[in-house]
């Protein structure tokens, strides 16, 4: 059984909300950054380590969604989660929302049924 490849207009989408997380991530490393230099150390690793794992989830999800592989969706599906998940502890430095609607969006764009074009 294969998995449904994406239309060209939904990849359209994802591939902008993908670019979007990847833009998250290296504020989160700007903003982690003083965090780590500073006095809030473990919370500036945590804001950094979170920036890398979506980075990483991001990229791969992005190179599947430009393929136009079999495994676009499942990857966008994870990087959603994950943003979300992921956006628990950003909450107190507000990027937290942020985070957590753009993964929502990309969850919806995802999953949801294609629009008949007639």
């Amino acid at each position: 059984m294969s998995e449904e490849i994406l239309s060209a207009e939904r990849a359209k989408g994802i591939r902008r909300l993908l670019y979007v997380i990847l833009g998250f991530t290296v504020v989160l490393v700007v903003l982690g950054l003083p965090l780590v230099l500073g006095d809030y150390v473990r919370y500036g690793i945590i804001v950094i380590g979170v920036a890398v794992v979506l980075a990483v989830l991001g990229g791969l999800a992005l190179q599947a969604v430009r393929g136009g592989t079999e495994k676009a969706k499942p990857l966008t599906i994870v990087t959603g989660v994950a943003t979300i998940v992921l956006s628990v502890p950003l909450i107190p430095i507000w990027i937290g929302l942020l985070t957590a609607v753009t993964g929502i969006g990309l969850l919806v764009v995802t999953v949801a049924p294609e629009r008949d074009a007639s």
